[in-house]
């Protein structure tokens, strides 16, 4: 399900609403690779928020709406931004480069940030 429709703004000012969409901002995206057992049709997606998203685009294929499988947060920063991001070439892994110098490593499929290079 997505919800980006439901703001808890509801006194209509227009600067707030400019406000609140920076942080949805997507800088980077990436398609996995097809050699990847078990993650056909899945994608990631990161923007200035700073939080790394998994995405199964099957479900969409079939005239729904995309199923976020996962939500990466770093628990190190809660401010810095993705700037890019890339998926490892054979296994379930992405990594992301941060706006404080930050380079994470994550297990698509749990969610969980496996390593950092600073």
């Amino acid at each position: 399900n997505n919800n980006n429709n439901n703001n808890n703004n509801n006194n209509g000012d227009a600067m707030d609403d400019d406000a609140e969409a920076e942080p949805r901002s997507i800088e980077a995206v990436g398609f996995c690779p097809a050699a990847i057992p078990g993650t056909a049709h899945w994608c990631a997606t990161g923007g200035v928020d700073g939080i790394l998203k998994i995405w199964n685009l099957n479900t969409a294929t079939s005239g729904g709406t995309a199923q976020l499988r996962q939500r990466c947060v770093r628990e190190d920063s809660q401010s810095a931004g993705i700037t890019r991001l890339t998926w490892h070439a054979s296994l379930p892994l992405v990594i992301c480069s941060y706006t404080d110098g930050v380079v994470g490593v994550w297990d698509a499929r749990v969610g969980t940030m496996v390593g950092t290079l600073t």
